[in-house]
């Protein structure tokens, strides 16, 4: 597998909340997002791992809130409501 870098994959990325496929490791989709503003509150049947390369994200669940800043990492558990807000 070649190197990726990651950064130059994300400049890549002009449509907020699409998808963008980087990498398939064991069955599993590693995508790239752009977060801009609020996204509706939705779940998966999936888990969903969730990296900020820059800005801050907020994460709001049924009960509990997280805010991740570059760096920081956060995994939303299958079938557990959420939604996202963009900070900066």
């Amino acid at each position: 597998m070649p190197k990726i870098n990651v950064l130059k994959e994300a400049e890549k990325i002009k449509k907020p909340y699409t998808p963008f496929p980087l990498v398939n490791v064991d069955g599993s989709h590693v995508f790239l997002g752009l977060f801009e503003g609020d996204y509706r509150k939705h779940r998966h049947p999936y888990d969903e791992f969730f990296y900020v390369i820059s800005g801050e994200v907020e994460i709001e669940l049924d009960k509990d809130r997280v805010v991740l800043k570059a760096g920081d990492a956060f995994l939303a558990p299958k079938k557990t409501w959420h939604k996202s807000k963009a900070k900066k």
